[in-house]
């Protein structure tokens, strides 16, 4: 083998490890950071803060892995996540009673990520142009619904559950959460649908010729994402004590540099439900410092921005391709 070849792949392999470190070596670097940096961050009440409102996160960041996963996106996360939060709220205004407005919010949640699948592999449009459709119709509902005006959250039980309420001292999100982690990495690693999810990411074509369901496995991983989606609505209503229409407006965005972050290939195949999780928790400190900071929301886009240049860089790097 000549130098000029193995210049290139020796490169690549430096890439594929700093990819692979990054979302553990930015954890450390940004708690290092403002643990210096702010005096409020090592608070035991602000970490556990921090571990509760990043539950809404967590659990769209893991759908958005099994998502990216296959090659696709989901543009519609934080629409949606307004919008169910919203219904929610205006159903216990209502006088429904709190669990089955999160039952309904739940399978209304379902039932749009199976319609964004269906749509996506049925009418063979990228999900980029169908979620981003679902996102315009989601917001506009939100506001329709409203009248722009947030619906405020009354019960008691339901604020205490999904906010402050302990199980064996930890909080309930962070039980809710970690449940749902358990449950997809043993899907991903211990089922065949969940593995055949890589070879449909890789290569389609040949996923389907060798007689893997390609489009059932995609509506099923869209219906997964829909139901986490209403999940986290629940979470976020919790946390405001409302449902506001576009109450979360970065949480796609977040939600795709958790997985990015984590190392998976936006062009579908590789993913990393466990790095996953790293690059969550790293985006959730970024938040919360800098908001203890009292740093500018703009400011916030472009830190997160950066990092998400740097991993898909990182990534095209590792592959072998020029970034």
């Amino acid at each position: 083998m000549s130098a000029a070849e193995t210049q290139p792949r020796a490169g690549a392999r430096i890439a594929g490890l700093l990819r692979d470190i990054l979302p553990y070596a930015g954890l450390i670097a940004v708690l290092v950071f403002f643990s210096l940096s702010s005096e409020f961050f090592l608070n035991f009440r602000n970490f556990e803060r921090l571990v509760t409102d990043s539950a809404t996160l967590m659990l769209v960041a893991f759908g958005m892995t099994l998502i990216i996963l296959l090659g696709e996106i989901d543009l519609s996360v934080g629409a949606v996540v307004s919008l169910l939060a919203v219904i929610l709220a205006q159903l216990m205004a209502a006088g429904l009673p709190w669990p089955f407005a999160v039952l309904a919010v739940l399978g209304i949640g379902l039932l749009l990520g199976l319609f964004n699948g269906l749509v996506t592999v049925i009418g063979d449009i990228p999900s980029f142009i169908v979620t981003l459709g679902m996102m315009a119709v989601a917001t506009g509902l939100s506001f329709v619904f409203t009248g722009a005006i947030s619906v405020a959250i009354l019960s008691e039980p339901f604020l205490v559950l999904f906010y402050d309420a302990r199980a064996l001292g930890l909080p309930v999100p962070l039980w809710i959460t970690g449940a749902a982690f358990a449950a997809l990495a043993f899907y991903l690693t211990r089922t065949v649908p969940g593995r055949q999810l890589y070879a449909i990411g890789a290569n389609p074509a040949a996923a389907r010729m060798s007689g893997v369901p390609v489009n059932r496995r995609k509506i099923t991983v869209f219906a997964i994402m829909g139901f986490l989606v209403a999940a986290a609505a629940v979470f976020s209503a919790a946390r405001l004590g409302s449902g506001a229409p576009a109450s979360v407006p970065a949480l796609t965005l977040d939600a795709i540099a958790a997985v990015i972050i984590g190392g998976a290939s936006l062009f579908g195949g590789r993913a990393s439900l466990v790095r996953t999780l790293m690059g969550a928790a790293l985006i959730a400190v970024l938040n919360n410092g800098m908001v203890l900071m009292n740093v500018n929301i703009d400011a916030q886009f472009i830190v997160k921005g950066v990092i998400i240049l740097v991993a898909v860089v990182l990534e095209r790097l590792a592959s072998g391709a020029r970034p």
